[in-house]
């Protein structure tokens, strides 16, 4: 694809627009939503702005997950099947994606991110820890971490909310946990949709590059804060983001 349309001016302000989006990630999720309506603002086809956005999220997730294994936040060996057969979903739903038109998933869309909204604005608790874990590892890693994994390879924006809410209504962690450990299973996804949309050939590399060091800047921010307040701050970020990216779908349909 030809990208002399590409000018430097645009790099750097992906560049910000990344750093923004980065952070967002981190701590409430959605980032992507940003991320990818800049990226078709900027001419590129959706497949290839797609392509290209999980070349600059990958910026995000691999920051944040080094900064909270190295403070001893995330147990691997916990959730290594979890971040498995999220890499095995984003794998199936990045190579379904190439052959596909998502418009009903797009239509869906709207009302899971505002569901997602309503139980974080009705729910009081959020911050502290419900229950004792509902299902076993194995039926978590296929809900948790395959079935949210096929969407974010399949389509992806605000997968990282969904993590989360898999985390505290399944496996009853407190919204600081969760989005910590959404933060590694979605390394996984983030990690398989590069490897399967490398095939496809729709990657524009230098945008991208440039767009996964303006994520590691957004997320090691976004990281040190959710660490240090997370349980004030990722609730009422992940409700804001909720509306807004609701809001935005549903005009984009209507």
């Amino acid at each position: 694809m030809d990208i002399s349309f590409l000018s430097l001016n645009l790099y750097i302000i992906m560049f910000f627009v990344a750093i923004v989006s980065g952070f967002i990630n981190v701590v409430s999720g959605g980032g992507g939503f940003l991320s990818i309506g800049a990226l078709l603002l900027t001419g590129l086809p959706p497949s290839y702005a797609l392509a290209t956005n999980k070349i600059q999220a990958l910026g995000s997730s691999l920051t944040s997950v080094i900064y909270f294994l190295r403070k001893g936040h995330i147990d691997v060996a916990e959730h290594k099947f979890v971040f498995l057969a999220a890499f095995v979903g984003a794998a199936l739903g990045t190579t379904l994606i190439q052959f596909i038109d998502p418009v009903l998933l797009k239509k869906l869309l709207p009302v899971l991110i505002i569901i997602v909204a309503c139980y974080f604005i009705l729910s009081p608790n959020v911050t502290e820890p419900k229950t004792e874990r509902r299902i076993s590892v194995f039926w978590f890693s296929v809900i948790g971490g395959g079935c949210v994994g096929f969407y974010d390879g399949f389509l992806g924006p605000g997968a990282g909310s969904f993590y989360t809410l898999s985390y505290i209504l399944l496996w009853g962690f407190s919204i600081d946990k969760a989005q910590i450990h959404s933060n590694f299973i979605n390394l996984a996804s983030n990690i398989a949709s590069i490897l399967f949309f490398m095939f496809g050939g729709k990657m524009i590399w230098s945008l991208g590059l440039v767009m996964f060091v303006g994520q590691a800047i957004g997320a090691r921010l976004g990281a040190n804060l959710v660490i240090t307040k997370g349980k004030k701050i990722i609730r009422p970020m992940i409700i804001f983001i909720s509306i807004i990216i609701s809001g935005k779908l549903i005009f984009d349909l209507y």
